[in-house]
This record gives C-alpha cells, sequence and structure tokens, in this order.
C-alpha cells in the first residue's frame, strides 16, 4: 500500500496554506486582543435530544453544510435512522434502510440476493455517499449500488439521508437526489459485548457479535469489533448466499485534546443461482405486437450456474486535535481494495418473442478496483458583532481505479420462456481483453453560519472541484475516453425561529452530475447535468428536541438530462439529453417520541419531473410516497409496531413503447399503487435479553418495483431473533 500521489500539487498546497492561515488568523485575534472582552448575550442552552435506548433522534448532523447543525438550524431536509430505529424494525442492510427513508423510493432491478437496487429521491438517483463525513462518490453508481443488498446495517450508528443538491458536503458532486451520509460506530468507554442471531424464511439465518472495551486503565485506549454472518436463500428458487462482514477499530486520546483513530473493515461476499436482473413484463415486437408475458414471483430467470463473488478490505484512520481555543483540526484517510467475480445467465432480459420463445444471454465481468479518499477539515467558532459564530473549511480527494476484463458474451434461444427452470447448459465465454476507468476529484470549500440576531442566521459556502475520469469498457467498445471539468458550486442558506418550537428557513446551490457512462445512439457521452435548485419550508421540534416535524417545497432546474432514448439489437441501452427540466414537489416528515411510550415516523413525499413542453419524465418512480412506522410498548417489556408503504401509480410507456400499444400489454408495463404493511414484536427477558418478531409484506402483496420487469417486491417473510448484551 502507499500513499496517494496527488496530481494538482500546486492547488493542495495553496489549500494547505490557506487552512493554516484561517487557523493562524484565528490565534493571533485570540492572541492579539486578549484585552478586549466580547460581551457576548447570555444564551439559554436546551436539549436537543441525544441518541438514547428510546429516542430516534439525533443532536447534530454535518451532512448537510459541513456544519454540525440540529435538524432545525439546517436550511434543507434530512432525515435520521438512528440505531434504534435500525433495530426495532430488523433493518438489516442498507438496502433495508433506505427503503424505510422518508421521501425515498426503491427501485429494485434483481432479487434480494445479488440484483442492482436504486434508490430515488425527488425524482433522481442518489449517487453519492459519505462515510463518517469523508465523501466516497465513485461515478458510474458504484457508491451507493456496490453492494447495497449486502452492506450491513450492524456498523452503523446513523443513516442521515440529505434529500436534494447537496454537493457543499459531498465532494462537490451536487446530486438533485440527494446524499447518503454513514456513521460507524466508535469504541466507547463503558465496556459491552452483544450477541445476536436471527433465523428467517426461505432458510435465512444471520448472526452478530458487537465487542465494545476500553483496553487500559484510564480509558485512553478502547476498542471494537463487529462481525456479521449472513445466509440464506431466497423467494426464488436455487438461490443461496453467504456474506461475512468484520469490522474493528481502535480510538485512542494522545492527549485529552488529540485523538487518533484506526481500523479496518473486511467485506466477502458470495450467492448462487441469481443474476442482477430479470426479463421483461411483455413480449413481441413493434411489427407483431406486444402482449403481455404472465409470471410468476416465484420464477427466477437466472441459469442454475450463475454466481456473484465480491471481496474488499478497507483501512482507514484519523487524526483530530482541539486547540486552546476551541478550534479543530481533522485529518482523514482511507484506502480500499477490492476484486469481484460476477457470471451472469439470464432468460428473456432483452428479447421476449410473441411465441413466448426468448433469448438467453451469458456474460462475464471481472474486475479489481481500488479506492482512496482524504480529507483535511478545520473548523470552530469565531466572535463578531457580539455573537458567536461557526467556520468550516477543508480540502477532500477522492480517487478510484477500477481494471476490468470482459468475455465474450454466449447466446442461445430458451423455446419457451414459461417453461424455463434454469437448466441450461453453460457457454464457453473466452476471455476478450481489460479495460479501466479512472476517476479523481479533487476540491476545496469552506462555509460559516453567521448569526445576525438570536432568531435570524445565514449559511453561506462554496466548493471548487476539479474532476477528472478517463476509461476505455466494452461500453465505448475499448475508446479511450478522457473527460474533465472544473466547476463552482456555491451554497446560501438562511434560517430564522419563529418562536422556541418553530424555525423557517430557505436554501439554494447548484447541481453538477456527470454522466459520462450515460452514451448516445452515436456513441457520445452526454454532457454534465447542470442546474439550480431551491427549497423553502418549517422545522418544528418539541419536547427538547424528541420530536421533530417538517414542512418543505422544492425547485429545481436542469439542462443535459439523460433519458432513455432506446435499445441497440443486444439490449444495451442509450440515452439522449434534455433541457429545460424542472422538478417540482414537496415533503411532510414527522418523526420521534410521543410521549414515554409512543414512537412515530410518518413522511410523506409528492415529486414529478417534466420537461419544457410540460411532459413528464422518469414515470417509472412513483409521484406519490407515503410511509408510517410506529411502536408502543404495551408494557414495560413488551413493544409492539408496524410500518406501512404505499406509494402511487407508475408505468414505463414513454420508454420507446408505441401509442396503440395493446391494453394488456400496457397494464403489463403499469405497476398500480399499492401499499404493504410489516409488524414488528419485542419482549425483554430480564434486563439483557430481546427476543423479536418481524413479518414483512403481511398480506402477501404482489406488486413489482419496476413496472417493466418481473422482479418482484419481497412477499410474506418472518425473522425470528434474539439479542443478548452481557
Amino acid at each position: 500500500m502507499s500513499l496517494p500521489v496527488f496530481p494538482y500539487g500546486k492547488l493542495s498546497f495553496a489549500v494547505s496554506l490557506a487552512l493554516c492561515s484561517a487557523y493562524s488568523f484565528a490565534i493571533e485575534v485570540e492572541n492579539t486582543q486578549p484585552q478586549e472582552r466580547v460581551d457576548l448575550p447570555t444564551v439559554t442552552v436546551q436539549s436537543v435530544g441525544k441518541q438514547t435506548t428510546s429516542n430516534y433522534t439525533i443532536p447534530a448532523s454535518s451532512a448537510a453544510t459541513g456544519i454540525k447543525l440540529t435538524q432545525r438550524e439546517t436550511p434543507q431536509s434530512l432525515s435520521v435512522v438512528t440505531a434504534k430505529q435500525i433495530e426495532d424494525q430488523g433493518l438489516d442492510s442498507l438496502q433495508d434502510v433506505l427503503k424505510q427513508t422518508p421521501g425515498v423510493f426503491h427501485s429494485k432491478m434483481g432479487n434480494n440476493v445479488s440484483g442492482h437496487s436504486e434508490f430515488i429521491s425527488r425524482s433522481q438517483a442518489i449517487d453519492s455517499i459519505t462515510v463518517d463525513g469523508a465523501p466516497k462518490f465513485l461515478y458510474d453508481y458504484k457508491a451507493i449500488r456496490r453492494g447495497t443488498n449486502n452492506l450491513d446495517s450492524a456498523l452503523y450508528d446513523q443513516v442521515v439521508v440529505v434529500r436534494g443538491a447537496s454537493g457543499l458536503s459531498n465532494g462537490g458532486m451536487g446530486e438533485p437526489g440527494g446524499t447518503v451520509a454513514l456513521e460507524r460506530k466508535k469504541p466507547t468507554a463503558k465496556p459491552a459485548v452483544s450477541v445476536e442471531a436471527g433465523v428467517g424464511s426461505w432458510n435465512h439465518y444471520r448472526f452478530v457479535l458487537d465487542a465494545n472495551q476500553p483496553l487500559n486503565a484510564d480509558n485512553t485506549l478502547r476498542g471494537r469489533a463487529i462481525l456479521v454472518s449472513d445466509h440464506g436463500g431466497d423467494y426464488l428458487p436455487n438461490t443461496s448466499r453467504h456474506n461475512h462482514t468484520f469490522y474493528g477499530t481502535l480510538s485512542y486520546d494522545i492527549t485529552p485534546q488529540t485523538q487518533w483513530r484506526v481500523g479496518t473493515e473486511l467485506h466477502r461476499f458470495r450467492n448462487n443461482g441469481s443474476s442482477p436482473f430479470s426479463y421483461l413484463t411483455v413480449a413481441g415486437n413493434r411489427k407483431d405486437g406486444f402482449k403481455p408475458f404472465e409470471s410468476s414471483p416465484r420464477n427466477n430467470s437466472s441459469a442454475r450456474w450463475a454466481y456473484g463473488k465480491d471481496n474488499s478490505a478497507e483501512v482507514f484512520t484519523s487524526l483530530s486535535h482541539e486547540f486552546a481555543n476551541g478550534w479543530r483540526l481533522t485529518g482523514d484517510y482511507s484506502y480500499l481494495t477490492g476484486k469481484s467475480d460476477i457470471l451472469s445467465g439470464i432468460a428473456g432480459a432483452f428479447v421476449i418473442k410473441p411465441d413466448y420463445s426468448a433469448l438467453f444471454t451469458s456474460d462475464r465481468d471481472r474486475s479489481k478496483y481500488r479506492d482512496q479518499d482524504f480529507s483535511l477539515i478545520l473548523d470552530g467558532d469565531y466572535p463578531a458583532l457580539g455573537r458567536s459564530h461557526e467556520f468550516n473549511a477543508g480540502i477532500s480527494y477522492q480517487g478510484n481505479r477500477e481494471n476490468l476484463s470482459f468475455y465474450q458474451e454466449g447466446e442461445s434461444i430458451i423455446p419457451d420462456l414459461r417453461q424455463f427452470d434454469g437448466n441450461v447448459a453453460q457457454p464457453d465465454m473466452p476471455y476478450l481483453r481489460d479495460g479501466f476507468t479512472d476517476m479523481k476529484n479533487l476540491s476545496v470549500y469552506g462555509s460559516t453560519r453567521f448569526k445576525l440576531t438570536d432568531k435570524l442566521a445565514f449559511i453561506g459556502g462554496g466548493r471548487f472541484v476539479d474532476w477528472r475520469y478517463r476509461y476505455s469498457t466494452d461500453r465505448n467498445k475499448f475508446a479511450y475516453s478522457s473527460h474533465k471539468q472544473k466547476v463552482f458550486i456555491p451554497y446560501l442558506g438562511v434560517t430564522y425561529d419563529l418562536d422556541d418550537n418553530l424555525t423557517a428557513y430557505a436554501s439554494y446551490t447548484t447541481i453538477f452530475r456527470p454522466q459520462v457512462r450515460n452514451l448516445t445512439k452515436d456513441g457520445v457521452a452526454l454532457e454534465p447535468q447542470r442546474g439550480k435548485t431551491y427549497e423553502t419550508g418549517l422545522k418544528a421540534s418539541w419536547f427538547d428536541g424528541r420530536l421533530n416535524a417538517s414542512v418543505s417545497v422544492f425547485m429545481n432546474k436542469r439542462d443535459h438530462v439523460g433519458v432513455k432514448a432506446g435499445e441497440f439489437p443486444n439490449g444495451e441501452e442509450y440515452f439522449r439529453a434534455v433541457n429545460k427540466t424542472t422538478t417540482k414537489g414537496g415533503e411532510l416528515v414527522i418523526g420521534g417520541r410521543l410521549n414515554d411510550r409512543w414512537l412515530l415516523n410518518a413522511s410523506y413525499a409528492h415529486s414529478k419531473i417534466k420537461d419544457s413542453e410540460g411532459n413528464q419524465l422518469h414515470a417509472s418512480y412513483p409521484v406519490h410516497l407515503f410511509k408510517l412506522f410506529t411502536a408502543y410498548d404495551i408494557t414495560d417489556r413488551l413493544n409492539l409496531g408496524a410500518n406501512v408503504n404505499w406509494q402511487s401509480l407508475t408505468h414505463t410507456l414513454d420508454d420507446g413503447y408505441p401509442e396503440n400499444i395493446n391494453p394488456a400489454a400496457a397494464a403489463a408495463l403499469t405497476q398500480r399503487p399499492y401499499a404493504t404493511l410489516d409488524l414488528t414484536a419485542h419482549y425483554k427477558i430480564g434486563k439483557s435479553t430481546r427476543i423479536g418478531l418481524d413479518f414483512e409484506n403481511v398480506f402477501n402483496k404482489r406488486y413489482r418495483p419496476m413496472p417493466d420487469i418481473h422482479v418482484y417486491g419481497t412477499p410474506r417473510s418472518v425473522t425470528a431473533t434474539v439479542k443478548h448484551t452481557f
């Protein structure tokens, strides 16, 4: 392993100098003016609610602005899923967590074992992610899609989803959909060991060990280790998964003001009898007409010999120092390496003929990848105009290299797709050649919250991004392609406290989203999405922050939005750019504790994107989403909960299908509005043991998250768990 060699020496030197200068200025102000006493107004500090065993709230988050602010102080929509909520709802994976997050639609393009997932917010995919504050944007959707079905939630204290563009905090990629911010569990001074075991439908077995321990007498050295083993099948036949995760970290207080942290994550994912995608819901073509292809939710379109493997290892370290004046300097570095091997065999994924014969395609993809992330952050408070204000500045670097090996695809014909059972000969797929993708992103940023009065605060900031991307893959027929952009992303926000419980806010930022892997019919990459986004709303907080609510409206305007324009004969998609698009919507969210026994999380989201002529784009995403989770302590030992998810109609009739399509086929490409119900029950045995039952899709609702492919949501299932804390 070697440290990264930054290709922007002058810029990084300038930023480092700027950070040092900023800190030196703060020191100078403190040291050269000791005789000048600033009488700040008396401020009554109220608890904003901390994450506890009975609470769904957290004190503050920096996911939106880079500055740690409470939800009321943040001029943007965000939702926090705490470890308590993750445990109460039985949310084992990051995919499960995001499915229950307000305003997020889960677009499932495969089964639970190895299928791809896409998460939609405000009619746009969420493509960026941060871990412990460090941006992990990896183009081509891999930051949020890689291992999403397998990434275990047991590693995280909280999952924050910032809805809307957040280029100020996520590495400069101003994704209009949002950003997922993960915070890993850290060692604490209190010793604790917990063991959790679970068993569920389709031979699902799960084991979690979480051990936290101080390692010296004065608790300055602390360690934590988490081990997860997850095995089982799927509601589709002939499938299985075997996933292992290890997370270990050490924290050391070098001095009371200086903390060092080091850790590692190891992942080993395996699946058998499963491919990423499934087949279309209609048969036929434009010439012969279209008709529905009826399929059972239990149909598996994958060959029995298909498999997927992914191994990865990450090391990370962090060093933080707090100066005498309260300012803090933090440096973070992580290095991840891994390799994957996916052998797919899928029937009917691209072509189903009118007689129900179908094309069977097979392919193999192998890759080796490495990711490097570095950040240096300076933050603190400074006095001005008789008040204290917050400041944040930093530099961040992300680098990703992936080497890809491609093999010749295999093709054959399945005589009758309705009789397909996965028994098909594995074709010979000889090695063809290698390709690569290489992304580098260097950015500098800064922000401040300036309190003009006790009630009125302004937040301003910006990030300068130097983004570079090179690739040569089968997508561009192995032609070398190079792209680079330099862009500035501003951020402006304002909050005003109407009273002790209610705050009005507004914010503005810009959108920058590369999409070089979206090619036109001519093989030309689309230009990056560019645009502006606006948001305003009200936020409320009651019971010392234990219950929070918000209502918001938003609008963004974008150019160069990639929209599917058709498919090549081999089924590969091509795109067109749509300019002058407008996305409008609103959200209503309430979450927290209503009283000592009653927990509630409820949300409604509305979003629609239209082109300049008023036509709806991305009709496969629902316009309306409603989510409700509530739990009640019947007794001091028994807790019962219920979760309801509802969404409006979706369809794909605007993606290349004729207006005179067979009505039955049109219905097959439409998912009617639907709702699902989940139930939970937990019982405490003594002070240290808890047993639970989690029922998913209680009424066995049959639905498709994507209306144009036969991938069904999980049918009725049950999981039983027992957790003991020593």
